[in-house]
C-alpha cells in the first residue's frame, strides 16, 4: 500500500503538518473564546434584546410611537376647539365686558343702598301714589274740618253741668294712670295683634309675649274692676263721655299738631312724599343712576347675561385651563416632536441590541453557534498529554521500561537479535518541546530474553531506550496520537505504538526502519507475526507528521495529518492499552548516523465526555 501515501501527498490530501498545528491551535482558541463568549454578560444581554426584537415587540412599538403626531390628535382637535371659541365675537365680548371696569362699576351698584332706595322712590312717584297723597294734602283745610268741629263742640260741653260730674274722678291717681297707658303703644300693638291669622307665626309668638307683660294684665284688671265700672256709669254719660273724648283728642300733641298742619300754608313743601319726590328727581339725574341703567341696557351686558351660564363659555374656560397645563403642553411637544422615537427606552435598548451585534464576543459566539466546527472539542476530552517541557521527562507520565520488563523484572532487557541495551531513560533528551530517544554507539551491559534459558546478562554495543505509560495511562478505546519525525533509518526500528496486558495485538501508530508502517501487529500461537496497516515508506524523510488512531470499538482507523490511511476491525482488542515508545537496533548502524534519534513533539489522547 505504499502507492496509496505516494499518491496523497501528491494530490495534497496529506496537508501540512504546522499548517494542521496552526489550524488546530486556532479552533482551540476559538473554542475558548467561543465559551467564554456563551457565558459573558454581553451575549446574555444580546439574546434578551435578539428575542425582544425578533419577538416584533421593537417594531410594533416604533410603528405606534411614531404614528403618534399632533396634527388630528386628540390635542390637536382640542387647541382647534379652544382658538374657534377664542374668536367667536359672543365669548370675546363676553371676555372684554367680564374685565371691563364698567362691569365692575355696575356690579357695585347693584343691590347697593342708593339704587334700592332710587327704586322705591321711583315705583312711589310712578305708581300714582305721590299723587295721591299730594292731592290729598291740598284738600286737608281747617275750616271745616272734623278738628274745628270738635273744638267746638269741646268748648260747648266743658262749660256745662256734665262736666262737673266728670270731676270727681278726674283726679283719681289710678285712673290717670289708667288712661294713660290706654294710650301706650303696647295696648294697641297688643290689640292689632289680637286678631293675627293663626299662619303669622312671628306675630302670634309677640301677642304671646305681650298677653303676658305685667302693665298690660294691669291695665286689664283695672278696667274690668268695680271702680271702673261705677266710674263709666256714672261718667258714662254721652255728654261726658264725649267730653272726655273731646278733651283727650284735643289735647294730643298730634291734635294740636294736626290743627296747626291744617292751618298751615307750607304744609306741602314741608310733607314727606314731597321730600321723597325731591329725592326721586335728584336720584334719577344723577351719575350712577344714569350710568347704570345705561350700562343694563346696552348690548354688551346682554351679550354677558346670555353668554354667563352657556355651553360655548363653559368649554371655553375648560379648553383655555386644559391647553394651558403643564400636562397638554409636555404632551403637545411630545406629538411634535419629530425625534421622539429616538428618545424612547425601546429605541435605546435597539441601539444596545445594534451594538452588541457588533460586539467581538457576540460576533465570535454567533459566528460558531451553529457550526459544527467545535463538535470534536464538545465530544472529546484529553485523557492524557505531554508537549515536553523543560529539560526534563515527566516521570510522573512516563515509565523508562515495557510493561512485561516492569512486571517481570523491574528492569528492561533486549529481545533475541537487538544489538542495543537499554539504559532506564539515559538515552531520552527533552529539549525545546522535544522528546528524543537515542541509539548510541557504546560498550554496555544488560540483560537479554531467550526463549531456552530466560533472562541471560550480555553485553551490548549499543545503547537505547523505551518508554511507557503502563504505570500511569491506559485506554480503551478512543483516540492516540503523536506529531513524530519521519527520519528512518534501516538498522534501528523506531516505534510508537499501543499494547495491554497481551501481547497481541499491537497496534502501530507508526514504525519507521526497514519497514515503516502502521496497522495492526499481530502475534499467532504458531507462525511468523502478522502484520495489516500501510506501507509509510513513501513519506517524505525529516518531516514531521502528525500520526493518529481512532479506535470506536472493534474498528480502528489510522490517520497521518487527519487524512485517512488504514482501517480494519479488530474483534479480539478487549482490554485498555497503554503508549510505548521504543527505538532498537537490528544491524551496524554506520557511524555518520549516530546517534540516531527518535523524535516526538507531543503526544495526545482523547476520550468522550460523558
Amino acid at each position: 500500500m505504499s502507492f496509496k501515501i505516494f499518491m496523497l501527498q501528491l494530490t495534497g490530501k496529506i496537508r501540512n503538518t504546522e499548517k494542521i498545528e496552526a489550524a488546530g491551535k486556532m479552533l482551540q482558541e476559538q473554542y475558548l473564546a467561543f465559551q467564554e463568549a456563551a457565558r459573558s454578560e454581553e451575549l446574555r444581554e444580546f439574546q434578551q434584546l435578539e428575542k425582544w426584537v425578533s419577538s416584533g415587540e421593537y417594531d410594533r412599538k416604533k410603528k405606534e410611537i411614531e404614528a403618534l403626531v399632533f396634527k388630528g390628535s386628540l390635542e390637536f382637535n382640542q387647541l382647534k376647539e379652544f382658538n374657534s371659541l377664542r374668536k367667536n365675537k359672543p365669548v370675546r365680548n363676553f371676555l372684554a365686558t367680564a374685565s371691563s371696569a364698567d362691569l365692575k362699576k355696575f356690579q357695585g351698584l347693584e343691590g347697593s343702598d342708593r339704587l334700592n332706595l332710587f327704586r322705591d322712590l321711583k315705583d312711589y312717584v310712578k305708581d300714582g301714589q305721590y299723587h295721591n297723597d299730594k292731592k290729598n294734602l291740598l284738600a286737608q283745610k281747617f275750616k271745616g274740618s272734623p278738628e274745628e268741629g270738635h273744638l267746638h263742640e269741646l268748648a260747648q260741653i266743658v262749660n256745662s253741668k256734665m262736666f262737673k260730674a266728670y270731676e270727681r274722678l278726674q283726679g283719681s291717681t289710678e285712673l290717670e294712670k289708667h288712661i294713660r297707658f290706654g294710650k301706650n303703644g303696647r295696648l294697641s300693638r297688643f290689640s292689632e295683634l289680637k286678631n293675627a291669622p293663626e299662619k303669622e307665626k312671628a306675630a302670634r309668638q309677640e301677642f304671646k309675649k305681650l298677653k303676658n307683660d305685667p302693665e298690660i294684665r294691669d291695665w286689664f284688671k283695672f278696667e274690668q274692676s268695680k271702680d271702673l265700672k261705677y266710674y263709666h256709669e256714672m261718667a258714662g254719660s254721652p255728654t261726658l263721655a264725649r267730653l272726655e273724648e273731646l278733651q283727650k283728642l284735643t289735647g294730643t300733641p298730634e291734635f294740636k299738631k294736626r290743627v296747626e298742619f291744617l292751618k298751615d300754608t307750607q304744609k306741602l313743601e314741608k310733607s314727606e312724599f314731597q321730600a321723597k319726590f325731591n329725592r326721586f328727581r335728584e336720584l334719577e339725574a344723577s351719575e350712577d343712576i344714569r350710568f347704570y341703567h345705561s350700562f343694563g341696557k346696552s348690548s354688551h351686558y346682554r351679550n354677558y347675561l346670555d353668554m354667563k351660564d352657556s355651553y360655548p363659555l363653559k368649554r371655553y374656560h375648560e379648553l383655555k385651563e386644559l391647553t394651558s397645563s403643564a400636562e397638554f403642553l409636555q404632551r403637545k411637544a411630545y406629538l411634535e416632536d419629530s425625534g421622539k422615537w429616538q428618545k424612547t427606552e425601546e429605541y435605546a435598548r435597539y441601539q444596545k441590541y445594534l451594538q452588541l451585534r457588533k460586539d467581538p464576543k457576540v460576533l465570535h459566539y454567533l459566528k460558531f453557534e451553529k457550526s459544527n466546527a467545535f463538535d470534536f472539542l464538545k465530544e472529546w476530552e484529553i485523557s492524557f498529554e505531554d508537549h515536553f517541557p523543560g529539560k526534563v521527562l515527566d516521570t510522573a507520565k512516563w515509565t523508562a521500561n515495557s510493561y512485561w520488563a516492569d512486571r517481570l523484572v523491574g528492569d528492561n532487557y533486549s529481545q533475541p537479535g537487538d544489538l542495543q541495551a537499554y539504559t532506564g531513560g539515559k538515552n531520552v533528551r527533552v529539549d525545546q518541546n522535544r522528546l528524543s530517544v537515542l541509539v548510541k554507539k557504546e560498550k554496555s551491559s544488560g540483560k537479554r530474553w531467550l526463549p531456552a534459558q530466560g533472562f541471560v546478562p550480555d553485553t551490548f554495543d549499543y545503547t537505547s531506550d523505551t518508554l511507557s505509560t503502563c504505570r500511569s495511562f491506559s485506554q480503551k478505546e478512543g483516540i492516540f496520537e503523536a506529531r513524530i519525525r519521519f527520519n528512518p533509518c534501516r538498522q534501528v526500528v523506531q516505534s510508537f505504538h499501543l499494547s495491554g496486558e497481551s501481547v497481541s495485538p499491537q497496534v502501530t501508530l507508526m514504525e519507521a526502519g526497514p519497514a515503516s508502517r502502521a496497522g495492526l501487529l499481530e502475534y499467532p500461537t504458531a507462525g511468523k507475526p502478522l502484520f495489516r496497516g500501510v506501507d509509510l515508506k513513501n513519506l517524505k524523510k525529516g518531516m514531521d507528521y502528525i500520526f493518529r488512531l481512532e479506535w470506536n470499538k472493534n474498528h480502528l482507523r489510522w490517520k497521518i495529518n487527519d487524512t485517512p490511511v488504514f482501517e480494519t476491525d479488530v474483534p479480539e482488542l478487549k482490554g485498555e492499552l497503554h503508549l510505548n515508545l521504543t527505538s532498537l537496533v537490528i544491524d551496524e548502524v554506520d557511524s555518520n548516523r549516530l546517534p540516531v534519534a527518535f523524535e516526538i513533539s507531543w503526544v495526545k489522547c482523547y476520550r468522550k465526555k460523558n
